[in-house]
């Protein structure tokens, strides 16, 4: 090999290893509490009927148009996930599942740590999220739920607390420590007695209000679409009037408050409102599909789903107005699948298909089956890296990752987008 030679060599090695430690500069978590692949199923069904490629047609929901499928293991510490045990009965998967508490923890610290905790570790030591390193960073950061925002899986990506239900503490932890750039859910105080102030303090509600407020109160509809419009910046509080969530909006469309919000106008206003030179991280959970699946309730599970598919949506459009995938890392998962529901069939568009659940609609009905990533962008190539395969009891020969590996990609293409590359020395 001549010397020119091994210098096109030398370049073309160092070329791929960049294009393979790109960084993005905007990372977006989307999370479906409780939203397992047979959800994701059943929501298709439901809008395509046999149209959705799962029966044989070519219609996707957004979220599963995303370059890259994974399956996601999502055990608590201590428990484990069993692809070959089956005994017929399905009672494995109902065995040591994980809390929201524990795999928000595991996808925002990329730490196993046990049921309840939020963003501390076994010692119950508080370990740093993907919201604070981003921050320190110099990004802007961004958290959007459906439900209150102290609830676990928004707690775990910006606070830490021994123990979920402490939600008072944690919401002054997220918005006096942590204080993330946008903020947007349910929790606001409804009523003047104590059970009104369930989410959130009265003396932390009465900062929350004042002059001196460290954010921007957002509540009314109109308003959060004047963020949307970029007539309201600086810090955001977006807390609509709901104190325990958004209204379930059914398969059809109907329940939600017409005067709330919906997930998919939060996220449009998030992702104005958090454009920034140096970049930002958001977190959008749909947080009531679990609530749904608990309850065995599949009208509202699918009305869930569709309204989160929305949000997919919204975040698609804007990354193909704003970079595209040269600049933007997407990642739409679950934290864990609740209900154990399967055998979905086929079923007209518009018509809620037949299925079967293995769960009896009383909590806890968390199960520990896998649960999907879809994912595209830059940095993507972490995450593909991270892949090991099995062969699972329920779905065959498959690729699969843990949750925590989802928090070491968000952190790698963060890192290459923010560490400024040294020039290369080629020919030396």
């Amino acid at each position: 090999m001549t010397y020119v030679q091994r210098r096109f060599v030398v370049l073309g090695v160092l070329l791929l290893a960049a294009a393979a430690l790109a960084g993005a500069r905007n990372v977006i978590l989307m999370i479906g509490d409780g939203m397992g692949p047979d959800m994701v199923t059943a929501t298709g069904a439901y809008r395509y009927g046999p149209a959705y490629h799962r029966f044989g047609g070519d219609k996707r929901l957004a979220l599963e148009t995303l370059a890259h499928h994974r399956y996601v293991t999502t055990f608590a510490d201590g428990g484990k996930y069993d692809f070959t045990w089956w005994n017929g009965n399905r009672q494995y998967p109902m065995t040591g599942a994980t809390d929201s508490a524990a795999a928000g923890t595991a996808l925002a610290c990329g730490i196993k740590t046990y049921n309840a905790a939020i963003g501390v570790d076994m010692q119950k030591r508080p370990v740093r999220n993907i919201v604070e390193i981003a921050r320190d960073r110099g990004l802007k950061t961004g958290i959007v739920t459906s439900v209150p925002i102290s609830h676990a899986t928004p707690a775990a990506f910006a606070a830490h607390n021994a123990h979920r239900n402490n939600y008072q503490e944690i919401t002054h932890d997220m918005l006096f420590r942590t204080r993330p750039d946008v903020v947007m859910g349910a929790g606001a105080p409804e009523g003047t007695d104590a059970k009104a102030f369930t989410y959130i303090a009265q003396d932390d509600w009465q900062a929350l209000t004042a002059p001196t407020s460290p954010y921007r109160l957002v509540r009314s509809r109109d308003e959060f679409r004047a963020v949307s419009r970029g007539e309201i910046t600086g810090k955001i509080l977006g807390l609509p009037f709901a104190h325990h969530c958004l209204k379930y909006r059914l398969a059809d469309g109907s329940g939600a408050d017409p005067a709330t919000p919906t997930l998919a106008e939060m996220t449009h206003a998030a992702l104005t409102a958090l454009r920034h030179p140096q970049g930002f991280f958001l977190m959008v959970e749909g947080g009531a599909i679990d609530w749904c699946n608990h309850a065995n309730d599949l009208n509202g599970a699918v009305g869930e789903t569709l309204d989160f598919d929305d949000a997919v949506q919204v975040v698609l459009k804007w990354i193909a107005a704003h970079g595209g995938w040269a600049e933007n890392l997407l990642l739409v998962t679950a934290d864990h699948e609740t209900g154990y529901l399967h055998s979905v069939q086929p079923t007209a568009a518009g018509t809620l298909p037949k299925v079967s659940w293995g769960t009896d609609g009383k909590w806890p009905n968390h199960t520990n089956r896998l649960v999907d990533v879809y994912y595209q962008g830059a940095g993507s190539v972490a995450l593909t890296a991270a892949t090991r395969t099995a062969s699972d009891f329920e779905h065959g020969a498959i690729a699969y990752v843990d949750n925590t590996d989802l928090f070491r990609a968000m952190d790698a293409a963060l890192r290459a987008a923010t560490v400024k590359p040294q020039p290369a020395l080629i020919g030396r």
